[in-house]
């Protein structure tokens, strides 16, 4: 178990730059997203009012960080940039996309505290962006991931009442994903083959999803249930 408070020394860690936030007289606050740590707030100080970490301070950049944690702060000494996502720029959608997704990783993911498996899943959707994969199907591959991770993801296989198999499709609830004798009319109805759809898009491994998924496919269908997905984050509050 990594301790909130790091003991006082030097660290070397991977990871990522979920958020930066800048000051003229302080230098930037980052929230690294680091293997075994999980995401934590580090200072980056200025020198003489220039940034002197270049562009490894982004967000969306990925390397290694040398860090120092002092008596009271944890402070970034250091940073080796292994993957800077540059490419994502030349499709708006997938940058937005990208976006978003660390948003809702910065506004999650719990802080201090290692969360590796999320880490990957967050590496992985950069990965497909920049294979590029559609955005609203990686975004909602993405969400019911995370959703799962914490618990509260809508089985794509089960009624949430009922326990019975959706073989026909079902309803989507604020309680999860309901057989069409359960829901009594509660929900947005999602189809068979639709059902079928999501699950692939979800349950797929890395690489056979990148091939899937450029595949033709419908757009509305991803867009329709991600909205139908948000809701779950704030029922958990």
């Amino acid at each position: 178990m990594i301790p909130v408070q790091l003991p006082q020394g030097h660290y070397s860690k991977t990871g990522t730059v979920l958020l930066r936030r800048d000051s003229s007289r302080e230098g930037q606050s980052l929230l690294l997203f680091m293997r075994e740590f999980g995401p934590r707030w580090v200072s980056a100080p200025a020198a003489t009012g220039k940034n002197r970490f270049g562009g490894s301070t982004e967000p969306l950049t990925w390397g290694e960080f040398l860090l120092y944690q002092s008596p009271s702060k944890l402070y970034l000494q250091g940073a080796e940039v292994k993957e800077d996502f540059l490419s994502l720029r030349q499709s708006p959608a997938s940058l937005l996309c990208a976006l978003r997704i660390y948003k809702r990783t910065s506004k999650e993911a719990p802080a201090d505290c290692e969360n590796d498996a999320l880490l990957r899943m967050l590496w992985s959707a950069l990965v497909q962006l920049r294979e590029k994969c559609p955005s609203y199907i990686v975004e909602l591959r993405f969400t019911w991931k995370l959703l799962n991770l914490m618990g509260i993801a809508p089985s794509l296989d089960l009624c949430v009442e009922c326990g019975g198999l959706l073989t026909e499709g079902g309803r989507l609830t604020q309680a999860g994903m309901c057989c069409r004798r359960c829901s009594q009319g509660r929900g947005e109805e999602v189809g068979a083959d639709e059902l079928a759809e999501l699950r692939r898009a979800v349950a797929l491994p890395h690489e056979k999803f990148i091939l899937w998924s450029c595949e033709t496919r419908q757009k509305d269908c991803y867009i329709k249930n991600l909205k139908m997905l948000s809701p779950y984050f704030s029922n958990m509050r």
